[in-house]
């Protein structure tokens, strides 16, 4: 792998965490103000069980939001890792198609509620350009070839739901953990 792409393939934790962080600080805030208003508006538009998940993220603190990213960050870090160290790649090309993927979830948001939304700013500054200079690069020095490219990013889309689901029920249960254990 060119160290062009070794570093590219490395700032994705980077970018990442940068991105998140925007959510991680305006989080909680921008859900005080927001969170009624969003429930009001999918109430009877999305499935039950739908509305019931989008209720509980829509009420966890700042802390509690923190768990779940913290395991995907892991996830990117590791992947990140195994594709610079040993060249395998599948776990890096999902994680980094479904991250480009979510950049455009942000700006749908954004333009659904017709309001800002944490992440906003750096969906469009860092995640869409990395992801377009990423995957440029990539194809280009033959890293992945096309078709491939795009059976992750379908991975990606398929996995998407149940992968961060599963991250933010693994979440909750490691901060209900971490603050029965730590609590008092």
């Amino acid at each position: 792998m060119p160290v062009e792409i070794e570093r590219l393939v490395l700032w994705f934790p980077i970018v990442f965490m940068l991105h998140d962080f925007e959510e991680l600080l305006l989080f909680e805030p921008w859900l005080k103000k927001n969170a009624g208003s969003i429930l009001e508006r999918v109430h009877g538009r999305v499935p039950p069980w739908a509305e019931a998940q989008l209720h509980t993220v829509l009420h966890k603190s700042t802390l509690q939001f923190a768990f779940p990213i913290g395991l995907i960050f892991a996830l990117t870090a590791a992947a990140s890792f195994l594709a610079v160290q040993f060249h395998f790649y599948p776990l890096f090309l999902t994680a980094s198609s479904l991250f480009f993927l979510h950049g455009f979830l942000h700006i749908g948001q954004a333009a659904a509620l017709r309001r800002y939304v944490p992440s906003l700013l750096t969906s469009g500054l860092l995640v869409l350009p990395y992801g377009g200079l990423l995957f440029t690069r990539l194809l280009a020095a033959g890293v992945v070839t096309l078709p491939t490219l795009l059976l992750y990013f379908l991975a990606a889309a398929v996995l998407a739901g149940p992968l961060l689901l599963g991250m933010h029920r693994l979440g909750e249960g490691l901060y209900g953990w971490a603050a029965r254990r730590w609590a008092g």
